[in-house]
C-alpha cells in the first residue's frame, strides 16, 4: 500500500457564525475503504502545520465531522476566521497517512456552508448527482431500455438511505 494510485478528494465547506463544514472527497483506491476520519483528520493537521506552522494549526479548531469511504466523502467542520487556511490546505494536502502507509490523494473543494444543514444538503446533492452520473453511464454499455437491474439499484437506494441516515445526525452534534 506504499505507493497506490492518485485519486480524488472533494471537500464542502460549511460557514456557520462560528464554524466552517467541509466536505471532501477521497480516492477510490481499494485501501480507501481502511481510511478513517481520523487519518485524514491527522493527515490534514501536518498540512496545515507544513503551511502555517504550529499556530495556525493549534487555532483551526478542526473536526472531520463525517467520511463516508463508499462515497469518497467528509464533511469537515472548523471556524469561521480559519476556513480559508483548512481549505487552502486540503487542497494541496497530497496524501492521507495510515500508520505507516500512505495513500496519495487528490482533495477538492464542493462547497462552503454556514451550517451543517446546509453542509448536509451540499453533501447530499452531490452524491445524488454521482448516482445519477453513473446511472447514465452504466446505461451507455447496456442494451437500449435495459437500466440498471432491479437488485443494484435497489442496493445502492439503501446504501444511500443509510449513508442520508448518518448525515441527518450531523445536525445534531455541531
Amino acid at each position: 500500500m506504499a505507493s497506490c494510485s492518485p485519486g480524488e478528494t472533494e471537500a464542502i465547506v460549511s460557514k456557520s457564525s462560528r464554524k466552517r463544514k467541509l466536505v471532501s472527497e477521497s480516492p477510490a483506491a481499494q485501501s480507501i475503504q481502511q481510511i478513517t476520519s481520523t487519518d485524514i483528520y491527522r493527515s490534514l493537521q501536518d498540512t496545515i502545520t507544513q503551511n502555517f506552522g504550529l499556530v495556525g494549526a493549534s487555532t483551526t479548531e478542526l473536526q472531520v465531522r463525517l467520511y463516508d469511504p463508499k462515497v469518497r466523502l467528509a464533511i469537515i467542520k472548523t471556524t469561521r476566521d480559519k476556513y480559508p487556511s483548512v481549505r487552502s490546505s486540503l487542497t494541496v494536502m497530497t496524501q492521507i497517512k495510515q500508520g505507516g502507509d500512505v495513500l496519495k490523494v487528490v482533495a477538492t473543494t464542493i462547497a462552503v456552508s454556514g451550517s451543517a444543514r446546509t453542509a448536509r444538503n451540499a453533501a447530499w446533492q452531490e452524491i445524488q448527482k454521482r448516482f445519477f452520473a453513473k446511472q447514465r453511464s452504466d446505461d451507455f454499455g447496456k442494451a437500449k431500455g435495459e437500466p440498471w437491474s432491479k437488485r443494484s439499484r435497489i442496493s445502492m437506494e439503501k446504501d444511500l438511505k443509510a449513508l442520508e441516515d448518518r448525515m441527518d445526525k450531523i445536525d445534531s452534534g455541531c
